[in-house]
């Protein structure tokens, strides 16, 4: 597809999701406007209906007699209109429609008013305005029996057609006759909480059709730049190949394409290194690397830590040993204008034609180094050991978790109880046994690397949690410590022994259940007898 094809393809799709979110957002905010209008009508057509049942209660018993308010006489449309009780009371008749009206007069609801109009109006007071005049014609020229209207001035006005029942023949004895429509009951409501609503639906579908538009800039943007950048990576490697003639070329540019630093030796040469392994070294080429640092392996840093390796590892160089040693988590840290890097380092082998050659990966894992380094340092220390607290240590252990189950390396734990240790309090009291968890403090922080983490469980426990390490090892390191224990001198008290439980986090183990083996660990030695060693 050509260029251009494939930036108006892009563009019109994007336009078109754009138009069909808007469209959707559209439909969805008119629907709920439409819900608020129907609110409105559903609230006058309640009222109409309350109105309309009153009027019928009336004219089921034919009207009713009410006693005149002052100065108020018969309805002289009405026949049968007064009803004489006694010398001192003359009640007066009140049909539906005069009743309609008088309760129209009287209606003082906030946002609620009615009227009785028509077009042929018996009393002048039943006049329609201009909104009631539209109603009646639309009712007389067509079959629709309700009208409304809502203008911006907060009103609402509902009108709804009032068919001629006997009763209205009293009174409208011509031009009148059952079942026609010649009047209706309007209803004025408050209108301001829809426009309200409606005002800040459009807001929030404008705010979102806002936000959807962004983000479709963006990721046109985004994807535009990325076809662009495919374009100029497509020209450089079309540009590459034109110029390649031989495989070493090829293998290179495959190579280049990863961003992990890569080389490719035979036996102990380099014959082939990746962009990024010249980038990071600051050279242009692998000569040059040759001529500046000899070997890789010349650049590796000593770390306390038995997962990183130098050059020779126990007297058996560093390729052999990844050969050997495949699948085993092994490290390297390099240093680059002052600044430590640390990487995982992977060696896959390989045959071309007669040659036995080996790619070495150094996957960058510095980040994640940082990241447990920075909660090493900001963890709390127990106030008398000096150690890590059980609350730093409960965030190092699952920050351990987190990354031996990213990465695949090994934890284990040593929990560790002094034997007998309320014995020391009840005969030397607790300043002795303070002393005491100091100096076994000590012992542990000298015994164990730099890594790994010491702390004060609480009372007289403490925990160590060991960084690329293995149960096996972890047992023969708690050994070493139990050894060393017992064999040392303590203030005043002279001797005392340790029990230890080792355990290796399992994969997707939870940190509760992986704790709770070590400590399971540690009442076995303690049931066993004590100054014990035992492994869960």
């Amino acid at each position: 597809m050509k260029k251009t094809y494939r930036y108006a393809t892009l563009y019109i799709s994007f336009i078109a999701i754009f138009l069909a979110f808007y469209y959707a957002i559209n439909i969805f905010t008119q629907d709920n406007i439409n819900l608020q209008k129907q609110i409105l009508i559903k609230q006058a057509q309640t009222h109409f209906n309350s109105i309309i049942n009153t009027r019928k209660w009336n004219s089921q018993y034919g009207g009713v007699f009410v006693k005149p308010q002052k100065g108020q006489t018969a309805n002289p449309y009405l026949h049968d209109n007064t009803l004489y009780v006694d010398e001192n009371l003359t009640l007066i008749r009140i049909n539906s429609a005069w009743m309609t009206r008088q309760l129209s007069e009287l209606a003082t609801m906030k946002d609620f008013h009615f009227r009785i109009a028509s077009l042929n109006p018996l009393n002048p007071n039943n006049q329609p305005n201009d909104f009631e005049k539209k109603a009646l014609e639309l009712f007389a020229a067509t079959k629709k029996r309700e009208y409304y209207e809502i203008n911006k001035n907060s009103d609402f006005n509902y009108m709804a057609a009032l068919e001629t029942t006997p009763d209205c023949l009293q009174c409208h004895p011509v031009g009148y006759k059952v079942g026609d429509i010649q009047g209706g009951i309007s209803i004025r409501l408050d209108s301001s909480e829809f426009w309200e609503v409606s005002s800040t639906m459009k807001q929030h579908a404008l705010l979102v059709a806002m936000v959807i538009a962004i983000f479709l800039f963006i990721m046109l943007w985004l994807i535009r730049k990325q076809l662009q950048t495919n374009e100029i990576l497509q020209d450089r490697v079309e540009r590459r190949t034109q110029e390649i003639a031989s495989t070493k070329e090829l293998l290179q540019v495959a190579m280049d394409a990863d961003s992990s630093l890569l080389m490719m030796v035979d036996n102990l040469d380099i014959i082939f290194v990746n962009k990024a392994l010249l980038s990071f070294f600051h050279v242009d080429s692998l000569e040059t690397f040759k001529t500046k640092y000899g070997y890789i392996s010349s650049t590796f840093e000593m770390v306390d830590d038995p997962d990183y390796i130098t050059q020779y590892v126990n007297g058996e160089h560093w390729l052999s040993y990844l050969q050997n040693k495949e699948g085993q988590d092994t490290k390297v840290m390099i240093k680059r204008d002052n600044q430590a890097y640390h990487f995982r380092v992977y060696a896959q082998k390989s045959r071309s034609t007669d040659k036995s050659l080996m790619t070495i990966i150094f996957d960058d894992i510095t980040s994640q180094q940082k990241q447990i380094s920075k909660l090493q340092e900001k963890a709390s220390k127990d106030p008398l050991t000096g150690l890590f607290n059980r609350r730093s240590f409960d965030e190092v252990i699952t920050q351990e978790i987190k990354l031996a189950n990213t990465i695949g390396s090994s934890i284990s734990l040593i929990f560790i109880d002094i034997d007998f240790f309320k014995k020391i309090n009840d005969t030397h009291g607790h300043d002795v046994g303070d002393s005491v968890l100091k100096e076994l403090a000590l012992i542990l922080s000298s015994q164990t690397r730099k890594q790994d983490i010491v702390s004060r469980w609480g009372g007289e426990e403490f925990v160590i949690a060991l960084q690329s390490t293995t149960a096996m090892q972890a047992s023969l390191l708690a050994e070493k410590i139990r050894t060393h224990v017992s064999e040392h001198h303590f203030t005043i008290i002279d001797h005392l022994t340790i029990s230890l439980g080792v355990t290796q986090y399992r994969a997707d183990e939870s940190k509760d259940s992986f704790i709770k083996r070590a400590d399971q660990a540690l009442y076995q030695a303690k049931h066993q007898g004590r100054d014990q060693v035992v492994v869960n």
